[in-house]
């Protein structure tokens, strides 16, 4: 930005400023974090970075904090109590995706911020968070909403023509081959055995321990993800130009795609967005297997 709108952009003691981005349509809302000067040839510029505005629930901006359920609640629950201050809500919406379930009372604890306990309660199932990109709103999504095994049963979020990859680049991963894992609970909860449909279930994974594994439920959502990061896998990416067809296409999307003479289909893990005048592209890091 130009050097003059340093003042607009400079943070205070309340916090830093809020931006809004908007590229091709989409609305990005940002904190200004940092911000940096440079000056060539008498033309005087500067640089702004920053996180999105959920940053506000993480540190340096939320102070550590102990988190604990006097009571039972499900772990949808959990979620709405820990984004209050003394029972008042912050005005963060959850748009849950994980199945639910129960959590007894005192089988929750937590230090740390209010990113922090919510990434404990999504991973206890395999879940992670993604942030709306300009709403008060965190999205809750397994890592693995269908296992790869049945992938072949996916209706593709995005068909991605031929045309439109300008570069692809693949790299080839071997993982253990593992078919089943022991889930458990910690003070309470449950032990789960998890066993892949269709082996034989002698590979075995490293047992997984978590206090929120309480139930069935949670223990067979864990067990998928750990078996499905599993075997023969590629890690791709693949550079296009923000289409109006696909807008720009988030992590946790199908994608499929042609390498070649073969159709591949993968699950966006991540996504960078390059936005100059007159092109705009994004890169997609995906997830796909051999």
């Amino acid at each position: 930005m130009p050097a003059k709108a340093e003042a607009l952009v400079a943070g205070s003691a309340s916090g830093p400023v809020e931006l809004v981005a908007s590229v091709n349509g989409t609305a990005f809302r940002v904190l200004a974090e940092s911000i940096s000067r440079e000056r060539i040839f008498g033309d005087a510029s500067i640089r702004i970075s920053g996180r999105g505005r959920n940053a506000v629930l993480a540190a340096p901006y939320a102070p550590v904090m102990t988190f604990s359920n006097t009571e039972g609640r499900t772990a949808r629950q959990l979620m709405d109590d820990v984004l209050t201050v003394n029972g008042i809500p912050l005005g963060w919406a959850v748009d849950w995706g994980l199945t639910d379930w129960n959590v007894p009372a005192n089988a929750f604890a937590q230090q740390g911020s209010w990113i922090d306990a919510l990434t404990a309660i999504a991973g206890a199932a395999g879940g992670y968070l993604i942030p709306h990109p300009s709403a008060q709103s965190i999205r809750v999504r397994h890592r693995y909403p269908v296992a790869p095994w049945e992938w072949s049963t996916v209706t593709p979020d995005f068909v991605l023509p031929v045309d439109a990859v300008a570069r692809e680049s693949l790299r080839w991963l071997e993982k253990p081959a593992y078919n089943r894992v022991f889930v458990s609970g910690q003070d309470v909860g449950v032990l789960g055995q998890v066993t892949r449909a269709g082996t034989a279930g002698d590979v075995l994974a490293p047992m997984v321990v978590d206090p929120l594994i309480t139930e069935a439920a949670a223990a067979r959502q864990r067990g998928i993800a750990v078996l499905a990061d599993t075997g023969q896998q590629l890690e791709v990416s693949l550079r296009l130009p923000v289409l109006a067809e696909t807008g720009i296409i988030e992590p946790g999307a199908f994608v499929e795609y042609q390498d070649g003479s073969v159709t591949r289909l993968g699950i966006v893990r991540a996504t960078q967005v390059e936005a100059g005048m007159p092109e705009v592209w994004q890169t997609l890091g995906v997830q796909a297997y051999a």
